[in-house]
C-alpha cells in the first residue's frame, strides 16, 4: 500500500526534530505511522486525509511495534479532517 510521500515524511521528521516523542522516547524516527489505517475503504472515505501530514506520526521501531495503537483516531475525527481538507482545496 502507498505510504506517505517523501515530502510528508520530511515534514514530520522536521516537525518532530527527527525523534520519536512517545512517552519521552527520543529514539530516531524510522517509521511513519498512519493514525487511521491505510486501507482501501479508508482511502475511499478519506482520500485527502489518508496520506496527509495530519494522519502521520514519526515513530522509532519499538514504539511503532508496541505503542502505535495510542495514536489511532476515530472515523468521526477522520471525517472532520477530510471535511476541513476539502474546504481548503
Amino acid at each position: 500500500m502507498k505510504s506517505f510521500s517523501i515530502e510528508v515524511q520530511r515534514n514530520i521528521f522536521e516537525c518532530q526534530n527527527g525523534v520519536c516523542k512517545v512517552a519521552n522516547c527520543y529514539e530516531p524516527i524510522v517509521d511513519f505511522h498512519h493514525k487511521i489505517s491505510n486501507t482501501k475503504a479508508n482511502k475511499k472515505l478519506y482520500p485527502l486525509f489518508i496520506n496527509s501530514p495530519m494522519n502521520c506520526k514519526g515513530l522509532c521501531r519499538e514504539c511503532h511495534t508496541e505503542r502505535s495503537h495510542l495514536f489511532r483516531i476515530t472515523d468521526n475525527e477522520a471525517k472532520v479532517y477530510e471535511s476541513w481538507l476539502n474546504r481548503r482545496k
